[in-house]
């Protein structure tokens, strides 16, 4: 296997993502900053930028990537400049622009490698890929009934279980294609569960992996610089200045009703087998259809749930928020997508 520079997380957000991106930024050689979602917000918008081999365009997308990290709300401690950035890209495309962001930031961190948690960027693996983005990834996995209590408190995602089964399926089911499409050789998977019961053993053949040298310290994640500043920048982080919850799971039992349990597996039960959980409600007599006068009664009641846990989330965890939300919106003004 070629010499690893960067490593990409994929799977589903909630699955205790920013707890391995921490202890990844242990390594030394390793930087691994909170990631403000560069692929996710612009992949969508890239063709509103007209033709990226005409200058003026690409600089344009390059300084919008530029303002989405300064307002990332997890700060990367530096203020990013669209020239650094514009000089670092040796090609044309989102995805190029993409890889200079995070090796200016980890040359300035003295990495060898660098690490990306945008989970979603699972979608984009082939166009990735294409442009010679060719990363180390690891494919982190949690219950995904579990995924679906975390979500319902979470500030980010869907909230009815209907919405967050489909998208936990989905994108489970993506990250498996890319062990079909790079191999083993580029492959690492990690469960959540195991992560938590066992994460010496774990973090010992995943260093193996990256062969990256193993030390007692990178367990000290919850100490770090990043682990507090991550932490301090939204309540649902607030677990990561501490050790591992090793009994942190099955949490669905007590938050989960016993319809919502049902409903994640009708959607979802195969692929929770599939992937060697228990306590599955198959239901082999039904098969997951709903008419669209029920989706539309699913999608009433999840924007009703948003609305609700933004109504009651923490000021503070709106305002980091706000910024990046803003300019978010007055991009997509500018170049006029509806």
């Amino acid at each position: 296997m070629n010499k690893i520079d960067s490593i990409q997380i994929i799977g589903t957000q909630r699955s205790g993502s920013n707890l391995l991106r921490l202890i990844l930024n242990q390594f030394e050689q390793v930087s691994a900053p909170h990631p403000p979602h560069i692929l996710k917000t612009f992949v969508p918008l890239i063709t509103f930028y007209g033709n990226l081999e005409n200058e003026q365009n690409f600089m344009q997308l390059v300084s919008d990537v530029t303002d989405l990290l300064n307002t990332n709300p997890v700060s990367w401690g530096i203020e990013m400049q669209a020239d650094d950035i514009r000089k670092a890209c040796k090609a044309k495309n989102i995805y190029e622009v993409l890889n200079a962001v995070y090796r200016i930031k980890a040359r300035l961190d003295n990495a060898d490698i660098w690490c990306c948690k945008s989970m979603h960027n699972a979608y984009y693996i082939a166009d990735m890929e294409r442009h010679g983005f060719k990363p180390f990834y690891i494919y982190l996995y949690r219950d995904g009934r579990d995924v679906a209590a975390s979500f319902r408190k979470a500030i980010v995602g869907p909230k009815h279980i209907y919405h967050i089964a489909h998208k936990w399926k989905n994108e489970q089911l993506k990250a498996r294609q890319v062990l079909d499409k790079v191999g083993e050789s580029r492959f690492f998977s990690v469960k959540y569960e195991q992560l938590l019961k066992d994460p010496e053993q774990v973090l010992h053949t995943l260093s193996d992996k990256l062969n990256l040298p193993y030390s007692p310290e990178i367990m000290a994640y919850y100490n770090s610089k990043e682990s507090i500043n991550t932490a301090s920048s939204g309540q649902m982080w607030e677990n990561l200045t501490k050790p591992i919850i090793r009994d942190h799971y099955g949490m669905y039992v007590n938050e989960l009703s016993d319809n919502d349990v049902m409903l994640f597996d009708l959607i979802a039960g195969s692929v929770l087998k599939d992937l060697n959980y228990n306590n599955i409600h198959l239901q082999q007599h039904l098969n997951g259809a709903f008419t669209t006068e029920q989706v539309r009664e699913f999608d009433r009641v999840n924007e009703e749930m948003v609305r609700k846990v933004r109504k009651n989330a923490s000021p503070s965890d709106l305002k980091r928020r706000s910024r990046q939300e803003e300019l978010i919106r007055n991009i997509k003004e500018r170049l006029e997508v509806e």
